[in-house]
């Protein structure tokens, strides 16, 4: 009798049991259903060229050290397109499929529909899709072992449809062209500003506009442009005023015809003084023209021939001409020898409509960098009727001359004019009190054993040397620097210097000296300077 009330619970358990493996079953179904729709955004949302960028970013830190290696994951799968898109749309709809006949054994009718409804939109759909649009590199790369065991159990059916679809829509990397980078970077510059360092954005956008852009758009007219004549007359007041509009080329522009007929250097006017122009007329440039320099250079095949291209010309095109010609170019309006040249165009326009700067190699507005001035100082003092007026009148040396002087003494003899020792001002304060002082043919400036409180630059001449026990000879010319020693931080303020080298006058010289306790009173004023800047600063 008392196994009569087995069966009832027998059934019972059964009932419970089954009820269980309903609920695990439909929690397995809804995570792999969660798993091929978050997979569905997270992996084909990622094409393979994305993914390679991740993988190759160069001066990778942390965070992108993890994007990599989950790129790493991804892209063997991801390179699958169509397999693994036939793969995930049939897990997901056999997942769904088997979730909505379990859930119907137990709610049916209107109950039944909103219950599975309920579940595959908003724990199946929604919440992954939500999920993985943010995270979908991360959870596609962990989600990956799902997908591989995938496609091993439905390859027989989903390998002839990718097949079928490889033919029909074969992938393709999804490359953005000029014009969609371009876009990319003016959004990302607006939405992100901070996220390029400054000036690289306008880098960026100028160089994918280049491609688009020709030489008429950027080339300096020619009636603005700084040209020469053939007919200008070279002398030292002409190159210093050419040369202090710091372009480092000038076109030759034949007045009549307005063709450029030639090119020239700065160095060219600057190396006038030279022996190979001797055959000038009046030499050094006094009276010769551009045109018998221009005419001096050819017959040295020195000769530089004028680059003459389209206005149409891309510069692109134009760009890549400047690897092998000269970096300037003469634009013409037309094709041939005869057609009118209207501009020029330099590799320094070029590199202003990458940059995104305003401005130009030949624009008219040529400012007064220090560097002009310094050019032209330095060509003032090569001038030797100019500096034998200044020894004459024992007029100091101007802005530019000095500027010229302090250029050279800083870069060749940073120990002792460096601005670290001695800050700009003092030093060009110094530089300003020289005066350019006449030394006649013979004059014995320095005497070994003998002590001297100064140090000579020589303008222009030359000097013999006799130096060292073994009485070494030797000879130097302009900007040689004589008795540098005395000014060496080793020697202090008492110490005194004796000269051990002789040096004699070969030629008539103009010099510049240097006293030993001005140099010593402008470095304690610069480093007093320093120390009050330190003090305020504390």
């Amino acid at each position: 009798m008392d196994n009569a009330a087995d069966p009832p619970d027998a059934g019972a358990d059964t009932q419970s049991l089954k009820l269980a493996l309903t609920v695990i079953s439909i929690a397995v179904l809804t995570f792999l259903s969660q798993t091929f729709t978050g997979l569905n955004i997270g992996l084909m949302s990622l094409d393979t060229a994305q993914l390679q960028v991740l993988i190759d970013v160069p001066n990778k830190d942390e965070a992108a050290m993890d994007s990599a290696r989950y790129a790493r994951r991804i892209l063997p799968l991801r390179q699958k397109g169509n397999l693994l898109l036939c793969t995930i749309l049939l897990g997901n709809t056999a997942v769904n499929a088997a979730m909505a006949q379990l859930l119907a054994d137990y709610a049916g009718g209107l109950i039944g529909f909103l219950l599975t409804t309920a579940i595959i939109v908003i724990l199946c759909e929604i919440v992954p899709q939500s999920v993985c649009t943010r995270h979908g590199l991360f959870l596609g790369a962990a989600g990956s072992p799902i997908i591989r065991l995938a496609m091993i159990l439905f390859y027989p059916i989903t390998k002839p449809y990718a097949m079928v679809l490889d033919r029909l829509f074969p992938q393709r990397e999804n490359l953005l062209d000029r014009s969609r980078l371009q876009a990319l970077v003016e959004y990302q510059k607006s939405a992100a500003p901070g996220m390029l360092a400054e000036g690289q954005a306008e880098m960026l956008i100028g160089a994918l506009g280049m491609a688009q852009k020709t030489v008429s758009e950027v080339m300096v007219k020619l009636e603005t442009a700084c040209t020469l004549s053939p007919k200008d007359i070279l002398d030292y007041a002409f190159i210093a005023q050419v040369v202090q509009q710091g372009f480092s080329r000038f076109p030759v522009v034949e007045p009549t015809t307005r063709q450029v007929v030639g090119l020239l250097h700065c160095k060219d006017l600057l190396s006038l003084r030279e022996p190979e122009y001797d055959h000038l007329e009046e030499v050094r440039g006094r009276s010769a023209t551009v045109g018998e320099l221009l005419e001096a250079l050819k017959q040295a095949g020195r000769d530089r021939q004028v680059f003459v291209c389209g206005k149409d010309t891309t510069l692109m095109a134009l760009l890549a001409e400047f690897k092998r010609q000269p970096h300037l170019a003469v634009v013409a309006d037309g094709e041939g020898p005869e057609a009118r040249h209207i501009g020029i165009v330099t590799l320094h326009n070029i590199f202003d409509t990458i940059l995104q700067a305003h401005g130009n190699g030949f624009s008219e507005d040529v400012g007064s960098s220090p560097r002009r001035h310094q050019q032209a100082g330095a060509l003032h003092l090569f001038d030797r009727t100019r500096l034998e007026g200044m020894a004459a009148r024992e007029e100091q040396l101007g802005e530019d001359e000095a500027g010229a002087v302090m250029s050279f003494l800083v870069a060749t003899l940073p120990r002792i004019f460096s601005h670290q020792l001695m800050n700009k001002r003092k030093l060009m304060g110094l530089l300003r009190e020289l005066r350019p002082q006449f030394i006649p043919k013979r004059t014995e400036l320095y005497r070994s054993g003998f002590e001297t409180t100064k140090v000579t630059l020589v303008l222009q001449g030359a000097f013999h040397l006799t130096s060292g026990a073994d009485n070494c000879e030797s000879t130097l010319g302009p900007w040689a620097c004589l008795g540098v020693g005395l000014l060496m931080p080793t020697k202090g303020s008492s110490a005194k210097y004796t000269s051990d080298f002789t040096a004699v006058a070969l030629t008539d010289a103009f010099v510049l000296q240097i006293e030993h306790h001005r140099y010593l009173q402008a470095a304690a004023a610069a480093a007093s300077e320093r120390l009050d800047h330190l003090d305020s600063l504390a």
